[in-house]
């Protein structure tokens, strides 16, 4: 996987949930070794869910005058 901000090489590993509510202690995810972005099963949902909102108009701003 190539990373989104620089384009090395991203490096899968295993990151520890901290707050653990959610009872996994555990999960998986990319980390670049070069910038320190990291993406994981959720943080990849969330974009899509907002690029799909973009997509559909959900956030248009209404009454919106050009300057």
């Amino acid at each position: 996987m190539e990373c989104e901000r620089c384009h090395a090489t991203m490096l899968e590993e295993s990151f520890d949930d901290v707050k653990a509510d959610t009872w996994l202690m555990e999960f998986h995810g990319w980390r670049c070794p070069v910038c320190g972005n990291v993406l994981d099963p959720v943080i990849l949902a969330n974009r899509g869910a907002i690029h799909g909102a973009m997509a559909t108009g959900a956030r248009k701003r209404r009454n919106a005058q050009a300057l």
